[in-house]
């Protein structure tokens, strides 16, 4: 920012960091859709962070959420252009406005740690190999590319200076060779307690089927409620009631990926 303002771009600063917000709204919508809320964001200059601490969250999951913010930015770059065919005297003005959410889309989408198309080609390798084996490839990859940009930015001292390219290559750099165990998601639920009422609470029952998943039933929560589930099996016969601390136990400490019935138990 204080760059920014020192070469008179002002304007830029606040529009990029605005079309940034918009990026992580992206992310904010489909983890929420999914079951899991973004714990903490820390802003970066092209990506962001994302803190929590959930196990067992699926590969497929995690390419969802990562290519969540990039689409938010291309959507937006679509609409614009194509508001530019019907009403042209929008171009001078929202120029600027697509070249932010065009950048920062594609930029995000560049296979290097911890941007989102790094998170998307990490998950994608852990599909089919060892997820150590998969965060070696991607970070190695990230510094090649991190070097790379670094020697753009050499080139450019030649020709027209770019700070902002070294300022990209030190932050692909720092997100390839540092290991952070944390950047994942944290359950939407993880944090209610039944314990602690403070104040009157609406009690919600929620009817699932046998075969509903924790994962399933985590969109639907809030911890603005207490909630009773009955369990229901596919011809409508009553199975079981999770309530109370049993139910705040199980959406705490089960696999989001396990059935919430089960006969055995």
């Amino acid at each position: 920012g204080l760059y920014f303002a020192l070469i008179g771009k002002v304007f830029s600063f606040l529009l990029f960091t605005l079309t940034a917000c918009i990026h992580e709204f992206g992310h904010f919508l489909t983890s929420s859709k999914l079951g899991y809320k973004l714990n903490t964001i820390i802003l970066m200059p092209y990506g962001a962070l994302l803190f929590g601490n959930i196990d067992n969250v699926s590969y497929k999951d995690e390419c969802k959420i990562a290519l969540a913010g990039p689409l938010m930015n291309l959507y937006i770059t679509i609409i614009f252009v194509a508001l530019w065919w019907f009403i042209p005297t929008l171009y001078p003005f929202t120029q600027e406005i697509v070249i932010a959410n065009l950048a920062l889309g594609l930029i995000n989408l560049l296979p290097c740690y911890p941007l989102d198309g790094g998170r998307f080609i990490l998950s994608t390798l852990s599909l089919c190999m060892p997820s150590k084996t998969a965060e070696k490839i991607v970070r190695v990859l990230g510094i090649f590319l991190s070097l790379t940009i670094f020697a753009l930015f050499i080139y450019s001292i030649f020709t027209t200076l770019n700070v902002t390219i070294l300022f990209f290559a030190i932050f692909m750099f720092i997100g390839a060779i540092s290991k952070n165990d944390k950047a994942k998601y944290v359950k939407i639920y993880s944090l209610f307690n039944a314990l602690e009422i403070k104040k009157p609470t609406i009690v919600k029952k929620i009817a699932v089927n046998e075969n509903t998943t924790f994962k399933d039933i985590y969109k639907y929560l809030s911890n603005d409620y207490i909630y009773e589930i009955e369990v229901y099996s596919i011809n409508g016969t009553l199975l079981k009631t999770y309530k109370g601390n049993l139910l705040y136990s199980k959406l705490k400490n089960e696999s989001p990926y396990k059935k919430i019935y089960s006969p055995f138990k």
